[in-house]
């Protein structure tokens, strides 16, 4: 596959721009939710170049070469280490659980990255003097809006590429895309591309799970 180009931005970056609401600094959905999906993207685009696959609910790595990009290669060292290689060779990592373990470093990753290029600032402040917290000012209005463009664009389009229907399978299983206003009827339209992609699949299992518990059960 070849290497996009440094100056587009990761899925993982893009979905961390469409669940930031510009006004309020802060994501759309909870944080918890967010992250899943980030951590998703970043299987999706490995997946892309061949570097990891899924099998029986593992994270396998059938091809660890570096793909350039720094936030997606960190993972990958990861991954290929955690499941010994390739696919055949050990039983690799459980989806579910390491989407749960890397949705933060995921968030940290893909803010580093959008910071550096001025898409975002970092604001870290407390809440009564105690708590910290995190906002995300968005600096690039431009890019910003473009890619909320793109988003709504790629739905009135029925998704064309790989690139969009993965942006739009991640937002639904996050919520994001309800959030953005999507309507009911293209949502249930669109809720085969969750059921086909298995990163997208892990994270709605997983945000139905919390909310299973956020519920009592």
């Amino acid at each position: 596959m070849t290497t996009p180009p440094a100056t587009e931005l990761t899925m993982t970056e893009e979905l961390l721009l469409l669940g930031l609401h510009p006004e309020r600094s802060r994501f759309r959905v909870q944080r918890r939710y967010l992250r899943y999906g980030l951590a998703a993207a970043v299987l999706a685009e490995l997946e892309g170049y061949g570097s990891v696959a899924e099998e029986r609910g593992r994270i396998v790595v059938p091809r660890p070469v570096p793909t350039g990009r720094p936030l997606l290669d960190q993972f990958l060292d990861d991954l290929t280490a955690g499941s010994l290689g390739s696919a055949g060779k050990g039983k690799g990592e459980h989806l579910q659980r390491w989407l749960r373990r890397n949705g933060e470093r995921a968030e940290r990753l893909a803010v580093d990255a959008l910071v550096a290029r001025g898409a975002i600032r970092l604001d870290e402040r407390r809440a009564l003097g105690l708590f910290p917290y995190r906002r995300y000012p968005v600096r690039d209005h431009r890019l910003h809006g473009q890619v909320l463009a793109s988003f709504h664009a790629a739905l009135k389009r029925g998704v064309p590429d790989r690139r969009s229907r993965v942006l739009v399978g991640l937002a639904l299983a996050t919520d994001v895309a309800t959030r953005l206003g999507v309507p009911w009827r293209v949502r249930r339209e669109l809720k085969p591309l969750v059921r086909e992609q298995w990163y997208a699949q892990a994270v709605h299992k997983q945000v139905n799970s919390d909310k299973a518990a956020s519920n009592g059960g």
